[in-house]
């Protein structure tokens, strides 16, 4: 049995290895968001341990590489709004055994929060840029991946889905993969493959929630590799979008991509442009809350209140847009600090004694 422990500890480790800084960053992000998570809200423990599972399990698939990107042999080339969600599907694709006809295209950008601003153009991109450097602690990494999620590299990978494949756009009902449906539908504008939209959230709640046990998923990425693994075929069973409907989407996108706004929430039926401190009495109440279950006023670690914060919001914003706001607060002396703003976890917040 040792044995066995110290051949998957061997394999883990190769597995991480063989990932890239950028990959390696972003996965150590993600689990300490669900552990916080899970610590915030007891009641989420076995949903956030199955996806920590569905990780361990992905990492240590064997790692051949595969070319994920569309080529001539493609039939089917899905899109994917975060690196965790691609991650999943990558996994499940692999485990059905059709990576050589099933390409991923994945969106690295986070669409609920920062400007979307003519996002499809190269001025766009650099103003995006500029805003997560200013603003989003981590924000400022100006690698060859950021530029690419915004533009030139996405024509690119485009440019490549032979006209025979099927084009699967999976979006959750959250604003930031409905923001990317939209945008993925323009750049698919000139294209004409047949279009599939495909609720990878909604199919897994329909089929495993129960009336005792409902889980409900806030986006795509929160899904265990094996429940997506059950629903990955249902997207068959759905129609191309219609052309109305794909014009309709190119003209929301347009409407999105004419705006500066900075935050956007999903109201159940549509995107919806908020002010950029839309969010901010929120984080004040999660400050007073965690205040009233200490029964005292000390400082709390800005960690502890972002993981409280995203662990009870109903939108998915993600923690970098929380901290930008709970600094934000400080700046504006609705909130006193010990430490050193630098990363949440390095300091820690209070209200005023005298509010």
């Amino acid at each position: 049995m040792g044995t066995i422990r110290m051949q998957d500890r061997a394999k883990l480790w190769q597995a991480v290895d063989n990932l890239t800084e950028r990959e390696t960053k972003q996965l150590l992000s993600y689990m300490m968001g669900q552990i916080n998570e899970a610590v915030s809200n007891r009641d989420k423990k076995d949903e956030v341990w199955s996806r920590l599972i569905g990780i361990h399990d992905r990492l240590l698939l064997p790692n051949e590489k595969v070319n994920w990107e569309p080529d001539a042999a493609a039939e089917t080339v899905h899109i994917a709004f975060g690196d965790s969600f691609a991650g999943s599907l990558k996994f499940v694709i692999k485990r059905l055994n059709l990576a050589e006809t099933n390409k991923v295209v994945v969106f690295r950008d986070l669409f609920s929060v920062g400007p979307l601003w003519m996002l499809h153009e190269e001025a766009g991109q650099s103003n995006r840029r500029q805003w997560f450097r200013d603003n989003i602690n981590g924000g400022g990494n100006d690698d060859e991946d950021e530029e690419a999620d915004c533009g030139r590299k996405l024509a690119e990978l485009f440019a490549r889905i032979p006209s025979q494949a099927a084009i699967v756009i999976w979006s959750a009902a959250n604003a930031h993969e409905q923001a990317g449906l939209r945008y993925a539908v323009y750049l698919l504008k000139d294209h004409s493959n047949a279009v599939f939209v495909f609720d990878p959230a909604n199919s897994v709640q329909n089929r495993f929630n129960t009336p005792d046990r409902f889980i409900e998923y806030l986006h795509s990425g929160e899904i265990p590799p094996d429940k997506l693994q059950a629903v990955f075929g249902e997207w068959m069973q759905t129609v191309p979008l219609p052309p109305e409907t794909r014009r309709s989407f190119t003209e929301e996108w347009l409407s999105l991509a004419s705006r500066q706004d900075v935050l956007r929430i999903w109201d159940g039926e549509r995107i919806r442009n908020v002010e950029e401190h839309y969010f901010d009495g929120y984080l004040l109440e999660t400050i007073d809350q965690l205040h009233a279950s200490k029964g005292t006023d000390e400082f709390i670690k800005a960690a502890r209140v972002i993981g409280q914060a995203i662990g009870c919001c109903d939108q998915y914003v993600g923690d970098g847009y929380f901290e930008f706001r709970l600094r934000e607060l400080i700046y504006k002396g609705r909130l006193e600090i010990k430490g050193v703003p630098r990363a949440m976890r390095s300091y820690s917040v209070r209200r005023y004694r005298n509010q």
